[in-house]
């Protein structure tokens, strides 16, 4: 493929790619003709298609068809992730921000030797306002009583959501008010209703026992790892290791990059060393283990309380596997375990509740809401005002345009898909934007090439594209979750 040609154009949206075949699947997958695309199997087709022995090895995989469950299809971008076909468009647009190539943005050349902040060292002017430290309840549930099972009942990602019980208190939940003997009687009803999801909560792999053979041992694999020399702040030679999917330095570049959108009005940013963490190659959907790593990487950097738990690199998928399932040993929104029939070696999604629990099984305090609809105002504005009176909390200088904050990433979970909130922005207009780390998409080549200079460019909202979630985006779903 020569990649110097002139781009082709879709006819019918603004996608574009340098390969014409892979324009043509594009148009038959995204504007097929009588609404059927050659490129999707029918349920017939899928149900005769062999599996293949190198993804079969010794995975069970037994996904049992409902008529309630969304068809999901391979993207053509060919990243590995499965996703339904109503969320594709939207995929679709997001691969082509995160190939957003460096000429967007022009380093100055007199000041390409910047010092990049990032392990302990705050940025300038920063007060280390944010602690994490455990609320007392929870250090008494320590010492004192187990933690009950959540009340939470989930609902479909795609089209309902999981729910909290209106009116629950979240450290009611976790830490219980009632007796022992109520307390049981509670969880034995709770699990005679709990219902064992499906495909609409849990993937398209929701019934295997077993990821592939082969995905297992990339997992277990990680990540490429690069070690390179770099001068430290103090003029001495300091080892410094790269893992290929997580990227240090990106809250700086984005800092610069709102400072110089014209468009802006106010912007609000979490502390700067939250690392980037994306998926593999060929993964699929394990989006909140990514979102979790993110957290962890606040932790470790900030040497946040439960920082013991990962005393080196951000631990894998497979380890945080048995975190959560530890989790749920220990009674800790246990009901999932009953919901997902276990997630240890499998592909299920998993959520906020699972997110939690792992937390809170470490002792580092969270605390989560939920958002659904109400006859208040929609649901995703209120989700927008709760992010901007959170980013509020842990600003050191009202005055400034981008407000650089100690505060920690949010997780943030929308049927089908679950990110983590780094910012908030609010334009000169009026309209609001989450500012997001996608864990689907890379950053793009420019804004790698970004990290650790100053540097200024007239199109800062090209590059920002890929990180912001405003109206069009939010709007589409019912009912968020956050975990702070």
């Amino acid at each position: 493929m020569d990649m110097g040609a002139a781009a082709c154009t879709c006819p019918f949206c603004p996608f574009s790619d340098h390969d014409s075949y892979f324009l043509m699947q594009h148009v038959e997958l995204c504007h097929p003709e009588n609404g059927e695309s050659p490129f999707i199997a029918s349920q017939e087709e899928v149900d005769l298609r062999p599996v293949p022995e190198a993804e079969s090895g010794s995975a069970s995989t037994t996904d049992v068809p409902s008529e309630d469950d969304e068809e999901y299809v391979e993207c053509p971008h060919r990243c590995g992730e499965a996703v339904t076909i109503a969320e594709l468009p939207n995929h679709m647009e997001l691969h082509q921000d995160e190939g957003m190539a460096f000429d967007e943005a022009e380093p100055h050349k007199d000041d390409n030797a910047i010092y990049l902040y990032g392990g302990k060292a705050p940025l300038p002017g920063f007060e280390n306002q944010f602690s994490v430290n455990l609320p007392d309840a929870l250090r008494n549930y320590t010492a004192a009583k187990p933690v009950p099972d959540s009340t939470v009942e989930r609902r479909s990602r795609h089209t309902k959501h999981r729910e909290y019980h209106v009116g629950s208190n979240w450290k009611d939940i976790l830490l219980g008010t009632s007796s022992a003997k109520s307390k049981s009687k509670s969880t034995k009803a709770k699990h005679a209703t709990v219902r064992r999801l499906g495909k609409n909560e849990l993937g398209p792999h929701a019934h295997e026992e077993q990821m592939p053979l082969w995905l297992r041992m990339q997992l277990e694999r990680g990540a490429k790892i690069t070690a390179v020399n770099q001068i430290g702040p103090n003029g001495q030679l300091i080892r410094v290791e790269s893992v290929a999917n997580e990227t240090r330095g990106i809250m700086p570049v984005i800092a610069q990059l709102c400072e110089q959108d014209q468009s802006l009005g106010k912007i609000y940013l979490c502390h700067p060393d939250v690392q980037h963490v994306v998926k593999m190659s060929r993964e699929g959907g394990f989006c909140g283990y990514r979102n979790i790593q993110m957290m962890i990487s606040f932790i470790q950097a900030t040497r946040s309380p439960g920082y013991e738990h990962f005393p080196s690199r951000i631990p894998s998928i497979l380890p945080l596997q048995d975190m959560i399932e530890a989790a749920w040993d220990q009674g800790i929104n246990s009901t999932g375990r009953i919901e997902t029939g276990g997630i240890k070696g499998t592909r299920k999604y998993i959520g906020t509740p699972e997110a939690q629990a792992l937390m809170v099984s470490l002792g580092i305090g969270c605390d989560a809401s939920a958002f659904n609809p109400s006859d208040m105002l929609p649901t995703h504005e209120r989700v927008l005002q709760a992010v901007e009176q959170y980013f509020l909390s842990g600003v050191v200088d009202p005055s400034a345009k981008v407000c650089r904050t100690s505060l920690p990433p949010l997780y943030f979970q929308h049927p089908g898909h679950s990110l983590t909130i780094v910012g908030f922005e609010r334009r000169k207009s009026g309209n609001c934007n989450l500012l997001v780390f996608d864990p689907m998409f890379k950053p793009s080549p420019g804004m790698c090439r970004l990290v650790g200079v100053s540097f200024r460019t007239g199109k800062p909202e090209r590059l920002l594209k890929a990180y912001r979630r405003g109206d069009a985006y939010l709007r589409r779903y019912k009912s968020f979750e956050i975990l702070k």
